[in-house]
């Protein structure tokens, strides 16, 4: 094969300063190759000189011998004859193709290897380095973006290019005849060169993170392709003796891949696909991040993880979670990542699913020195710049926020170097995030990598966890979203894979009540613990109840359904004060927190039935001494013997709210309350699928009859249809409207009986039948309760299974779903709470919803609801006493407490770990007391209850019985308190 005069690439682009930065991936590939190819070694020792580049709307006169490459991106900008005038000259040479090896073999570069003068291309050994065609490829590529950075961000270049070619033509010259230390000698110079025009205009190193994503399939199907020994001999250290830059790897660790791995180690079989991981991972070049939770994992104590079949009912989504519940998943996804790789996670990070920024005081206290707070499967969590300092709290932590980028498209690296210096200029920790799949990488990530081990011209490769306990720390503080963007996604994504997507949304709600319901009953064993610490603590709902009864003196009567007691005593586990109906036999002593009395309309053969309307102090107890009369009304009443109820005819009426249900519809056509005027309706609403258009058909109420009425309670029932605007009927439905003497919440059961769905009812919210609420005000905000806080979120697709809150201008409306998690909102003024989905048979949905109105603290309101304050008959004793007290006090309205638990110290003091819960996104001054004087209290670190208790920060204060510490706003801090009983 005749020799060539040169080589050059036709560029579909005037300058390198508007060279191409996006376009599809295989016009990336072909761009990136043409400019890549030319610099074989082969081509270069026998040109003696640098591949040029032209216009491809300027392509230069195809005389003489000429090695003419045309990307892809370029064919269209090429002159309309210049093809044929290539073909013409036989001494040119017209080179086409989609990536890097159909050039070379376009070029027919093995015919020139082994023509009149054949050469040797195997790679070199130079000390610890292997040198091979690659590196030259890696040069040009490196070569291509430092001028691109240069030329782009400063407008001119100071790169010596006589000198480069010198070098690189030396190089080649060297490698061809086998010349391993001339080779390197020389490459050594011609990175060094680019490194310095880096140097000119910019100072600083960028950093690089190669990100390997796994599942328990990969990794199986990695192992066995032969990817750890590749990974092993990819990932390298740093060699200073022999010039040689390192360029580690890093893995992410998902829970799901650390549960693989456990499970394996724990079973009986022989097989040990995962050990060579593990082993491979604990090189200092092989960096790792992980510790979240896997999915269908259980939390704490909780028995409700799955079904009676085995099926697994919780959701993985942290926006489906209680904090306590949240903060338990991070502590046992650390524990499984370091079961599965034996070492101690540092840097956090998982497969799908962000961070939320109220959850980072807990990977702090977990050890984590850093975050990548990324959902790869959803991609999002990047933030505007690289590296930032997350705080939340009073606790910082370093989080790794650069848009990921796709190792495996080229598109992604045709400037990566002119992006790296944009995050230079801007005075960030620039940072390339390099993620891919096991061996899913493309030529130019190849080249990348190559680049690295010979300059650090485009950065440095890092481990994850010296990416954050050695790299450049950041200057900049940023923020996290407490909400997560892609939550409602997951939940839904999760119920239409079911098969039976209606079982599983009951389950997701009923998990999450019988979460708060476990917490609520922690909270009542953990304060009996701490008045009488006596006290067994037990594992059962009675446990606790008999609990509270010993440590305020009194003996539980135990479970006697349908007996009624003089004695009662109610405790309310939660962080305000609640409003309650307890039955018990004849009325209570008068007291201020008695709110009203009247018979028991449910007969009992013996005694005097009464239903009393009680306050409940939080975190308190209120304890009723029955057996008085019951007071009756005036004389009208004594003589006709009947009082008003609360239920007329379609009207519930209390003293804060009156609730019209529409005769026709059979929802609700207005709440009124004091002089606010109509402030909600509610009605049952069906998809655009289902209803054949976006109004949600139309409901039709066959009929509404009043159910209960009496002093205490109101409660009517509505029967109907749900139909199409057509009249078809979608779904029978049945509700119960339930309102109780001096209760600030309208509460509703009901019933859907769906038909069959039209077979082309597809998308989820087009198919979901939900309970659509309209209040008056189109400025209304509608703010989610998520992990115990109350939060405003843009996003229009909501999880918040503790309900959501619509805020307008002088009135607040809470939403409580009962752990119903999936909301959306339409318009300004509608919120639709889903409860179910049109399936490809009949079936029977069941809800239940309350509505609160102006609750002052919002958050203990819907947790008290779905885990009401509770009832503890007693034993008659001498006490015969009407009284309440609170047993322990947080001194700020805002703040709750949502889960407490009791343990001995080593030094025999009682220890107890609680949270607290600040809701709203303001600070607070906390001053906790308790029933029993506190000796010291700090903050949860590694050491747990077991710290020592000499120097310890002044952060949390405790003097004169009381526990004083300040809260940021939406903190949720992670309490120990120790008492010397």
């Amino acid at each position: 094969m005749d020799l060539f005069d040169e080589c050059s690439v036709l560029l579909p682009s005037a300058t390198l300063d508007d060279f191409p930065t996006g376009g599809s991936d295989s016009d990336a590939r072909s761009l990136l190759a043409g400019w890549t190819v030319l610099w074989h070694p082969l081509l270069l020792a026998r040109t003696e000189q640098l591949p040029t580049w032209y216009r491809a709307d300027a392509a230069p006169a195809p005389d003489g011998p000429r090695l003419i490459v045309v990307p892809d991106p370029s064919l269209a900008m090429v002159p309309a004859d210049y093809r044929r005038k290539c073909d013409v000259n036989p001494g040119c040479r017209w080179i086409t193709g989609g990536s890097r090896q159909e050039m070379l073999e376009a070029i027919s570069i093995d015919e020139l290897v082994a023509g009149d003068e054949p050469v040797n291309l195997q790679p070199l050994r130079h000390k610890s380095r292997s040198i091979a065609v690659d590196d030259f490829y890696a040069a040009g590529y490196l070569s291509l973006q430092i001028q691109i950075m240069t030329r782009r961000l400063r407008y001119t270049s100071n790169l010596d290019e006589l000198h480069l070619q010198a070098r690189i033509v030396e190089a080649a010259k060297a490698f061809c005849r086998s010349d391993a230390d001339a080779a390197a000698e020389a490459l050594h110079d011609v990175y060094d060169s680019l490194s310095e025009e880096r140097d000119h205009y910019f100072s600083s190193d960028p950093h690089l993170v190669d990100l390997t994503l796994l599942t328990p399939a990969v990794l199986r199907d990695a192992i066995g392709a032969g990817w750890i020994e590749r990974l092993r001999s990819e990932s390298t250290e740093d060699n200073e003796a022999d010039g040689v830059l390192g360029t580690p790897r890093n893995v992410l660790i998902d829970g799901n891949v650390a549960a693989a791995i456990v499970a394996e180690n724990r079973s009986d079989s022989d097989s040990t696909i995962f050990q060579t991981f593990v082993e491979a991972i604990a090189s200092p070049t092989i960096g790792w991040a992980g510790g979240g939770p896997a999915s269908g994992t259980t939390h704490g104590n909780d028995s409700t993880g799955s079904d009676s079949t085995g099926v697994t009912v919780r959701s993985n989504c942290l926006d489906a979670m209680t904090m306590s519940e949240a903060i338990e998943a991070f502590r046992e996804g650390t524990e499984l990542a370091r079961a599965a790789t034996n070492q101690t996670p540092t840097a956090y990070a998982r497969l799908s699913g962000s961070t939320p920024v109220d959850l980072v005081p807990s990977l702090a206290a977990l050890g984590y020195r850093g975050v990548i707070p990324m959902d790869f499967t959803g991609g999002t969590g990047s933030g505007e710049e690289s590296k930032l300092l997350i705080q939340s709290g009073n606790i910082e932590i370093e989080a790794l926020t650069a848009k990921p980028v796709d190792a495996s498209s080229d598109a992604a690296y045709l400037s990566i170097g002119a992006h790296l210096g944009e995050a230079i200029d801007g005075g960030e920790v620039a940072t390339g995030l390099l993620v891919h799949w096991p061996d899913r990488v493309c030529d130019s990530h190849r080249d990348l990598v190559r680049a690295a081990s010979w300059s650090l011209a485009l950065g440095r490769f890092w481990t994850i966890d010296r990416y954050f306990t050695d790299g450049e720390r950041p200057y900049h503080s940023g923020h996290l979203a407490a909400v997560s963007p892609e939550a409602a996604d997951s939940i839904t994504a999760d119920l239409v894979s079911s098969d039976a997507p209606n079982d599983r949304l009951a389950a997701m709600a009923d998990h999450f009540a019988a979460t708060i319901g476990e917490e609520s009953r922690q909270v009542m064993r953990s304060v009996a613990h701490l008045i009488k610490p006596s006290v067994a603590e037990g594992e059962s709902h009675v446990a606790a109840q008999t609990a509270i009864a010993v440590a305020i003196g009194e003996s539980a009567a135990g479970d006697q359904p349908n007996t009624l007691t003089k004695d009662v005593a109610c405790f309310n586990p939660h962080g305000n004060a609640a409003r309650v109906q307890v039955r018990l036999d004849g009325a209570p002593d008068d007291a201020d927190f008695v709110y009203g009395v009247s018979a028991d309309p449910k007969s009992s053969p013996s005694g005097n039935p009464c239903v009393a309307t009680v306050d409940v102090p939080s975190l308190g107890f209120t304890r009723l001494h029955g057996g008085k009369p019951i007071k009756r009304g005036g004389l009208l009443k004594r003589i006709t013997g009947t009082s008003k109820g609360i239920a007329e005819p379609g009207i519930l009426r209390n003293e804060f709210m009156a609730v019209t249900l529409s005769e026709d519809s059979g929802g609700v056509s207005g709440v009124y309350s004091a002089s606010r005027g109509n402030r909600m309706s509610m009605r049952l609403n069906a998809g655009d699928s289902l209803a054949g258009d976006s109004d949600g058909g139309k409901m039709i109420c066959r009929e509404l009859k009043t159910e209960v009425s009496n002093p205490a309670e109101g409660v009517i029932v509505s029967c109907g249809d749900l139909c199409r605007n057509d009249g078809k009927p979608i779904a029978a439905f049945e509700i119960r409207y339930k309102l109780q003497r001096g209760s600030r919440f309208l509460e509703l059961e009901g019933t859907l009986t769906s038909k069959l769905p039209p077979e082309d009812a597809e998308g989820f919210f087009k198919r979901c039948f939900s309970v659509r609420t309209a209040v008056a005000g189109e400025a209304s905000i509608m703010r989610a309760l998520v992990r115990d806080k109350i939060h405003t979120t843009n996003s229009r697709r909501i999880v918040s299974p503790l309900g959501i809150l619509i805020d307008e201008a002088e009135k607040q409306t809470l939403v409580c779903g009962y752990g119903l998690p999936l909301h959306r909102k339409v318009g300004d003024r509608f919120l639709d709470t889903v409860i179910g989905l049109a399936g490809s048979r009949e079936e029977r949905l069941t809800f239940r919803l309350a509505y609160g109105f102006d609750c002052p603290q919002p958050i203990a309101a819907a947790r008290g609801l779905i885990a009401p304050p509770v009832m503890i008959p007693l034993v008659a004793s001498g006490n015969k006493k009407t009284d309440q007290a609170w047993l322990v006090h947080t001194g700020s309205p805002d703040v709750q407490v949502t889960n407490m638990r009791t343990a001995r110290r080593q030094d025999g003091r009682l220890a107890c770990r609680m949270t607290l819960v600040q809701s709203r996104p303001k600070n607070a001054k906390v001053k906790l007391q308790f029933a029993t004087s506190p000796q010291a209290a700090f903050h949860a670190d590694e050491a747990g209850i077991e710290r020592s208790l000499d120097q310890l920060p002044d952060s949390v204060r405790c003097q004169d019985g009381v526990v004083t510490l300040g809260l940021t706003s939406h903190e949720a801090a992670d309490l120990i308190v120790i008492f010397n009983a």
